[in-house]
């Protein structure tokens, strides 16, 4: 489990750039924030994490689906892939025990309700706190779709009941539809710190496949360069060959 749940800001499971299941602290623009990352994943990595503005951004890629996380950079790393490894692992054991059936038709948040459990089960969070800052988070117009191609079901037949509901300090605590910031400040700072870290996190990822481009040019320049010498040697020995016999003599003799 997660030493400190508060430390997690958001986390899905995404196809592509739709987010089938997700959980949010309810960060003033996080749901916005996180889709523009999804929608920019790294291409050519399994795993891959950034941070900026005292924040992670941890991608586990298993194409076409994409575990994704943003943490504060005060979460170890390696807890943050031990979380996206285990939710890659109840992705795929449901899929092979049937609890999820299809994964063509998926639709935006349509294994929500699936993933409630799951989430509130890797964080030691109380199942009605996750699945209520989930239900907050989603689009309305999108419940018409939830479940195309998909049946729901408990975790794996696990419990959750033994769980129970803490008060942590500067914590997420849900009550009537309401809830505080998740040990991150909310307000206008907020806000600005989203559009910087999505700047930042976006020119990173530029600078990375500028400088892959530019290997592989480098690359192929090397290639040309190696074959243009190969065949200026064949063609000299060649010439000199036919020096030697003074032209296909050799072969008639």
């Amino acid at each position: 489990m997660i030493s400190d749940p508060n430390l997690i800001l958001y986390a899905c499971i995404a196809k592509g750039p739709t987010i089938l299941a997700d959980f949010s602290s309810k960060e003033p623009e996080i749901e916005l924030f996180a889709q523009k990352c999804i929608e920019k994943t790294p291409p050519f990595h399994s795993v891959y994490s950034h941070t900026a503005s005292k924040r992670s951004h941890t991608f586990l890629i298993h194409h076409p689906f994409v575990y994704f996380i943003i943490s504060h950079e005060n979460l170890d790393k390696s807890e943050s892939f031990w979380f996206l490894n285990r939710l890659k692992t109840a992705f795929e054991d449901s899929l092979l025990t049937g609890l999820i059936v299809g994964t063509d038709d998926l639709t935006p948040n349509c294994l929500q309700s699936h993933f409630n459990p799951i989430f509130a089960e890797l964080m030691a969070l109380d199942l009605e706190l996750v699945g209520s800052a989930a239900k907050d988070s989603r689009n309305p117009s999108m419940d018409s779709d939830r479940g195309k191609g998909t049946m729901v079901a408990p975790l794996l037949g696990q419990p959750i009941n033994g769980l129970k509901k803490k008060k942590r300090s500067g914590g997420l605590e849900v009550n009537g539809g309401e809830g505080k910031d998740c040990g991150v400040g909310v307000g206008v700072d907020n806000m600005v710190d989203v559009s910087d870290g999505f700047r930042d996190f976006s020119v990173c990822m530029q600078k990375s496949g500028g400088e892959r481009q530019k290997a592989k040019q480098t690359w192929r320049k090397h290639v040309w360069v190696v074959l243009i010498l190969d065949l200026l040697v064949c063609a000299t020995l060649f010439g000199i060959w036919l020096w030697v016999c003074r032209g296909f003599q050799c072969i008639d003799a």
